[in-house]
């Protein structure tokens, strides 16, 4: 890929700084209120981010009105265990904590309750939701830390990610009103150390506060691997557009490309190796991509319950291997930037790039270039 035009279509996604400052003002503005100011600050709140807001790999939206979001995790880490309350009446009580917070902050619409978190909307000038997730500490961790050593994990990884697992609340478990056990496994942490092992980048850990929120991180320079990541959701985004019930999950794309990640310094290197090996890091039967720091996690379970996700996620492949392999190996700016516009829904124009035309960088030819968008099914994992 040109690496001009690349450089240019990243700038394009990244959040607005405007939304990005806010999101983080009312995220350490929650994260004060809740471990300082509410009634579950007597089971010591800890409060930070999980997703992509968490690994750095945020876009923003493919349409400039759709919501920002920015999902938390709410652990109560004292006073309270999966043996000592149901998971019904868990979720409420942290609900309760974000009701007083809705109502002091005269947030205009009542929080709304998801599967696993709460929400809250912020309508003003920008668009904007945050989803938090209750969660519980886990009594016990060791089965995890000994199946990360068994897939082949170090030591001293596996029990640093394994000791960052907790327990979070589903509305849908059948044991949701009663006291037991059985409640869901998350790891958003865990899995953001994984991600940061894998970018080979020495970026380091999240500042811990004593109001009991951690700072998010900024990510100033992203690395290689973080910038790939968000031209491939990018890619995905304009792709399903209209299908955003099928359309590839997150986690997936990042886990992939992560796993493909070989340290790369250079973009375009990475991205075509990145959507060259995606494909055979999917097994054809079992555990098809497991979740890296919780590997009996399969993140695939979902096509498993509707067979067109996994279809969806084929075509996206196909057309994200055809598209990646033009835009690198094509040296027509017009081409470039008709592709951009196809592909990525960024507009790229002729004086974005300055003194980097030249006979040896990228051609000018005035012509419109025809573009196969429906290159042939390849043979991937079945």
């Amino acid at each position: 890929m040109n690496r001009k035009a690349l450089d240019l279509m990243l700038e394009d996604l990244e959040l607005p700084a405007t939304a990005y400052e806010k999101a983080v003002l009312r995220y350490e503005d929650l994260g004060e209120f809740l471990s300082s100011n509410s009634l579950i600050a007597q089971y010591e709140p800890k409060i930070f981010a999980q997703g992509s807001f968490r690994i750095g790999t945020t876009i923003k939206p493919l349409v400039p009105t759709d919501l920002y979001d920015l999902d938390l995790t709410c652990k109560l880490e004292k006073g309270l265990s999966v043996s000592s309350i149901s998971q019904r009446d868990f979720k409420n009580l942290v609900g309760r904590a974000i009701d007083e917070y809705v109502a002091k902050r005269n947030i205009k619409k009542e929080k709304i309750e998801k599967r696993r978190c709460w929400r809250i909307e912020y309508q003003d000038n920008i668009s904007f939701h945050m989803d938090i997730v209750p969660s519980i500490p886990m009594e016990d961790t060791s089965y995890i830390r000994e199946s990360l050593i068994k897939s082949s994990v170090s030591v001293t990884n596996a029990k640093e990610w394994s000791e960052l697992a907790y327990n979070i609340t589903d509305n849908k478990k059948k044991n949701y009103t009663i006291i037991s056990n059985d409640w869901n496994i998350s790891n958003p942490e865990g899995y953001a150390k994984w991600f940061e092992w894998r970018m080979k980048s020495g970026t380091g850990i999240l500042l811990m506060e004593k109001a009991g929120y951690e700072k998010i991180k900024t990510f100033q320079h992203k690395s290689v691997l973080q910038k790939c990541v968000q031209i491939l959701k990018r890619h995905r985004d304009v792709m399903f557009e209209n299908e955003s019930d099928i359309k590839p999950a997150s986690i997936i794309i990042t886990t992939l490309a992560a796993q493909a990640y070989s340290g790369e310094r250079s973009m375009e290197d990475a991205v075509i190796n990145i959507v060259n090996k995606m494909g055979s890091l999917i097994k054809s039967s079992g555990i098809r991509i497991a979740n890296p720091t919780r590997p009996d996690e399969d993140f695939t379970d979902r096509w498993r319950e509707n067979p067109e996700k996994e279809k969806a996620f084929i075509r996206w492949y196909t057309q994200a291997k055809a598209d990646f392999s033009y835009m690198t190996t094509y040296n027509d700016l017009y081409g470039i930037m008709s592709k951009a516009n196809s592909s990525f829904a960024i507009t790229l124009k002729e004086n974005m790039f300055g003194n980097f035309i030249t006979d040896k960088n990228i051609n000018i030819q005035h012509h419109r270039v025809e573009i196969d968008e429906v290159p042939p099914r390849p043979h991937l994992w079945r």
